[in-house]
Formats: C-alpha cells, structure tokens, sequence
C-alpha cells in the first residue's frame, strides 16, 4: 500500500453533527484495514472517549493518540507515552485566566478539574462519552465507560493547583465574548512552554505541554511502527489537525475545514456530514 497508515480526527471528521459515525465510514474502514491499513485515532478528546468510540467501530488494537498527543495508548489500549504541563506555567497559566476573567477547566488522565459548573462542563461525561446508538453502540457498553469518568468541582482552584500539583495534560479554554484570538496571544507572551491550537475555529482554545501536538505524536508513532510518515495519511478538520496534515505524506482536509486549514492540505475531501472521511479512503488510500 502506498499508504498503510491512516491518522484520523474524530470530531468534525469521524463524528458528524449528531456525534455519529455512518456505517459507510466505518465499513470503508474496515475495507481499508482488511487491505492491511492501520488506523489511529488522533484526538483532542481523553484515553477513554477515543478508547470508546475505537472499539465501537471495530478499531481494538490499534494504537490510539488522545489529548492532541499528550498521551498515547498502546494495541491494549494501556498509557505508553503521557506527556503533563510543569508546575509554574500552569500557575502561571491559571493566574491570568484569573485576571481576564477566561473560563478554563484541566484534564487529569480521564478525570475533569473544574472551577465551577457552567454550560461547557455540566454535560462533559455525556459529551466526553456520546451514546453512538446508530453507530453500534451499546447502552450497557456507554455506561460501563461513563461510570469511569469523572468531574471535579474545586471551590479554590488556586490553591488546588499550588498544593496538589496534579499531573494535567490538557486545558481546554473557552469564551462567548470574541476574546481567544487576542488571549491566545497574552498565553504566548506571558506563559512559558506551552502549546496552543484550536478544535473549535477559536471558539475554544486547547492548551497542550511544550512540544506536544498531534504532529509530533504522529511522528513518534511512526517510528514505533516502522512505518514512514511519508506513507502516513492524516486527516482531519481543524486548526489542531493543522500540523499534522502539513507532516504526512496525504494531509487530507475535511470539506467543512477553515480555509486555512483546507490550504495546509494536499487535498480535499466531503465535509463531516457528507461521510468525508469514508469518501477519502475511497479515492486516496484504496486505488
């Protein structure tokens, strides 16, 4: 195969509008690996909402890239590589969210730490864990994975972070107000050794450790695997999946990508809603 590697995201791109996976994506998955293809989740979301979704759509024992690459998980669907902010940035970090008055809410292995409870965590475990009834999902099987997340809700956030130091290895950042463009600017000047991208087209910002993106995991990845990136295909959505798009051999964008993003890609193809992502195996990875 001229590409025995496919790296995908998974909202916006797997996962349409209803946060579903259509059964012609996933049977063109399922062509692509039965022709010796490898497929690997490379998301924003936690160890257990990729673990989740992966073995609903028949993806167990392929490695797995979650938190944009902060950590990785192995054929076992084990921790094999985890990557956590250092302790003053993130004091640093939480001192001018203060300031500004920016909402953010940190993500410690599968566990949620929150300041306080607004509409972008109250629904996290639901969200975090989407039921995939239509895309072969069980009731009992969503539940047994729910039951294993968690939310925090920690009155002194501050002091939380000072006197636990917990191991955080993502920060998810959001605002109504039009504000993430200018303060994702005030994180570069003012806090040190961090990553900054996007899920959202700026509607919400995802901070990462210094050095951790899905590029870089991607790369890693590749080298366990012994396969080239040069013979990786990615695809995916959004400014996060930016990078990783530009390193692989085939960076494919989604048809509801920015225009940005769309320019950083070697091509094109359906938009979420349209089974994009079954539509670009067809015609890149199975000719």
């Amino acid at each position: 195969m001229k590409y025995p590697l496919l790296a995908t995201d998974l909202d916006g791109t797997l996962l349409n509008h209803q946060k579903e996976i259509g059964v012609e994506t996933i049977e063109a998955i399922q062509a692509y690996r039965k022709r010796g293809g490898r497929v690997v989740i490379c998301s924003g979301r936690s160890p257990l909402s990729t673990r989740w979704i992966a073995n609903t759509i028949g993806l167990e024992g392929e490695p797995i890239i979650a938190y944009n690459g902060a950590i990785l998980l192995d054929e076992h669907g084990q921790v094999s590589a985890q990557s956590t902010f250092e302790h003053e940035p993130l004091i640093s970090f939480w001192e001018l969210c203060e300031a500004e008055g920016i909402y953010a809410h940190f993500y410690e292995g599968d566990k949620l730490l929150v300041p306080k409870v607004t509409k972008w965590n109250e629904n996290w475990i639901e969200n975090n864990i989407p039921t995939l009834e239509r895309s072969g999902g069980t009731v009992k099987n969503c539940e047994s994975f729910r039951k294993q997340c968690q939310v925090k809700l920690i009155d002194n956030f501050y002091g939380y972070m000072k006197e636990t130091q917990p191991m955080i290895t993502k920060i998810a950042v959001f605002d109504e107000g039009g504000r993430l463009h200018d303060f994702s600017k005030q994180i570069t000047e003012q806090v040190e050794n961090v990553e900054i991208s996007s899920s959202l087209d700026y509607l919400n910002l995802e901070i990462s450790p210094r050095g951790v993106t899905k590029a870089s995991a991607l790369v890693k990845l590749t080298e366990q695997l012994e396969i080239p990136i040069s013979q990786t295909a990615a695809i995916g959505d959004n400014y996060n999946d930016a990078l990783m798009l530009s390193v692989a051999g085939l960076g494919i964008a989604m048809g509801n990508a920015p225009e940005k993003v769309k320019q950083l890609a070697d091509q094109v193809t359906g938009t979420n809603q349209e089974a994009g992502v079954a539509l670009a195996i067809h015609r890149y990875l199975l000719d």
